[in-house]
């Protein structure tokens, strides 16, 4: 046996006849045929709430009371000191990370040479600071390896040759 459901009310919205149960009649001011007509109401009813003025729209980069400059820390663990990373420019974007920040020595680097920076090429602090980014106290080496061997002899270790120190700047 099928229930009596004939329209008892019609939609807000487009005026369709549609039935409601009497207890939500009562309870809710707004009645709707479908989630479209839904969407309608309460589309408009945000749109009517953020037509003033947004307390944080424009709170981005220089605008934002917590900006330091575009600079943030990589916290390193342990005694070592911390690794800064600044906003890259658009003319080396093709060396930061996908939030747009650089290592600042890195970009010391590439500036220096004038082109963007392959990742496996690697910029050694000759003072072994990271906050010391002195171009004068950069070495670029080709890869990972040929800076650990540089190190190796630095420190006193006898090692096989050297690869790519003639770049030193």
């Amino acid at each position: 046996m099928e229930p009596n459901r004939k329209p008892n009310t019609t939609c807000d919205v487009c005026g369709k006849a549609i039935y409601r149960r009497p207890n939500l009649l009562i309870k809710n001011k707004t009645k709707c045929c479908s989630h479209i007509c839904q969407n309608k109401i309460w589309g408009e009813y945000y749109r009517m709430k953020s037509s003033g003025p947004n307390p944080k729209k424009g709170h981005s980069l220089e605008n934002n009371p917590a900006w330091k400059g575009g600079i943030t820390l990589f916290k390193k663990k342990g005694n070592y000191k911390n690794v800064r990373y600044v906003r890259c420019p658009k003319e080396y974007l093709g060396m930061a990370r996908k939030d747009g920040y650089v290592m600042e020595h890195r970009l010391f680097m590439a500036q220096r040479i004038g082109r963007i920076l392959d990742r496996m090429e690697c910029v050694h602090h000759i003072d072994h600071d990271p906050t010391n980014n002195e171009i004068n106290n950069l070495l670029l080496f080709p890869c990972n390896r040929s800076h650990k061997i540089y190190e190796g002899i630095e420190n006193g270790k006898n090692t096989d040759k050297l690869q790519g120190t003639a770049n030193r700047t």
